[in-house]
């Protein structure tokens, strides 16, 4: 049995190249669906992210996995001209699962810690089951790299604190306020940044949502865009443990901020609802109208001008008195210094932002030893498991287990018989030996009438059946 990865990421190239070898979710059942039928593998999982594309593979012996992929891609996303392999990674037993666990833990992400890639890889092993190519194999190695995520984030502070400007933005207002249930927030520019940030804060409960924009089309664009979005209140047979990150959402280098997108506690209202989000578009000349309503403020355009000045919104927030947070994200900044100066105006800029993600990425890179532990841990455990499901070990201990229960019945009731001793001994052999046959000729005819992975998931349920793990212990 091979177990193996071929892959690419961040960390070996840039994204002009990473991109040509990057695979939809149709593109990868298109791909799954062709190791199904041609049966050269005979397991495969594909992990294609923003960052990276991981191909597991499991097989009998040794196959060209790379070339595989490569002769595939072409077909699929009709692509001529050499393509430049170099930049791909391989390996192979052992390490294809030290690769697996360190990418669940998100020790091998752009940003590390993010929450992300456990939900991306969940959607990947979903897309696997679907297709019929994770089998016993990659489904144990799955499940178990779920484990190792969960643990490396209940464990450790790996993923702790803000990791992103946007995120950081966020984190700065939720130290201000208590809570941001209720909060009505404005958005200033309708970019990326303004988008992760109005999701999070969407997250966190707000009431109101106004996102102004120089085109009021597309304020208009990311308003619609944040209500289809919002978060579905889940299935009530649904566990928890299961919920997933939606397919479209794939890069955690992007979307760092809200590291669960669907919760049972964050759900959205239902229709009817008094606390039902509002959301909304305007054009940059009505934030006056609107700006003494507001709670918290996030500009970050990309105006080269002050977009907020004292003298078009100072006396209106001067006259009524209520407290607001600004986080100018922008460069050149977007909100006029002298608005700070107001006793109900609290302006924080980008350079207060760079310093908290800097203070908790220096604790993430603390945490790393921590995480690296756990997943060297998970491995050796893991090692030990695939170790176990080996044939001449596990036939030895199936004899071993036959033979110790005959010795257990004798021991306990031979007493109760008047035959001669030695008779009954060998009774009981003979009996324990046909009893033993059955499964023995199982085992033994598996190499020759089941692939590789049928080979473990069959060993594996005798050894189960059987308590084999507690006698070798």
């Amino acid at each position: 049995m091979e177990l193996s990865v071929i892959g690419i990421s961040h960390r070996t190239a840039p994204v002009d190249v990473r991109e040509r070898f990057s695979l939809s979710d149709e593109q990868v059942r298109q791909f799954l669906r062709a190791i199904h039928a041609e049966n050269i593998f005979e397991e495969a999982l594909v992990l294609s992210t923003c960052n990276r594309t991981d191909v597991f593979f499991v097989s009998a012996g040794p196959r060209d996995g790379l070339g595989y992929f490569i002769e595939h891609v072409r077909k699929i996303k009709d692509l001529a001209g050499p393509m430049d392999t170099s930049a791909f990674y391989r390996h192979s037993g052992q390490e294809a699962v030290n690769h697996l666990f360190r990418v669940t833990a998100s020790l091998d992400s752009q940003i590390v810690g993010e929450h992300q890639i456990l939900g991306q890889i969940k959607e990947a092993y979903r897309l696997a089951s679907e297709e019929r190519t994770s089998r016993f194999l990659l489904n144990k190695l799955l499940h178990w790299s779920f484990r190792v995520g969960k643990r490396v984030q209940s464990e450790t502070q790996l993923g702790h604190g803000s990791a992103s400007i946007a995120q950081a933005a966020v984190e700065l207002s939720q130290r201000v306020f208590s809570e941001l249930a209720g909060k009505s927030v404005l958005f200033i520019g309708a970019g990326q940044t303004a988008q992760l940030a109005a999701r999070a804060v969407i997250r966190g409960g707000v009431h109101r949502v106004i996102v102004a924009n120089r085109t009021l089309s597309r304020a208009q664009e990311v308003a619609d865009d944040l209500l289809r979005q919002l978060p579905q209140a889940p299935d009530a047979d649904h566990d928890d443990e299961d919920v997933e990150v939606p397919q479209e959402i794939k890069c955690p280098a992007l979307l760092q901020m809200f590291p669960e997108l669907k919760t049972r506690s964050q759900a959205a209202p239902s229709a009817g609802s008094p606390n039902q989000l509002e959301v909304r578009a305007i054009a940059m000349e009505e934030i006056p109208s609107v700006i003494a309503g507001v709670d918290l403020l996030i500009s970050s355009t990309g105006s080269p001008d002050l977009v907020l000045t004292c003298k078009t919104v100072g006396d209106i927030l001067r006259r009524s008195g209520r407290p607001l947070f600004i986080v100018d994200i922008a460069v050149p900044r977007d909100v006029d210094p002298a608005l700070g100066k107001l006793t109900n105006v609290f302006l924080h800029n980008i350079d207060d932002l760079n310093l908290l993600v800097a203070r908790n990425i220096d604790r993430r890179r603390r945490e790393i030893p921590r995480a690296e532990a756990i997943v060297q841990d998970e491995a050796g455990r893991f090692a030990q498991w695939l170790d176990s499901l080996q044939l001449l070990p596990t036939v030895r201990l199936l004899q071993q287990y036959f033979e110790t229960l005959q010795k257990g019945v004798i021991q306990r009731y031979g007493h109760q018989f008047k035959a001669d001793q030695g008779q009954l001994d060998l009774l009981t052999q003979s009996l324990c030996k046909k009893l033993l046959h059955k499964p023995l000729t199982f085992l033994n005819q598996l190499p020759q009438s089941a692939g590789a992975s049928e080979n473990l998931a069959a060993i594996d349920l005798i050894r189960r059946m059987f308590d084999l793990d507690s006698l070798e212990k």
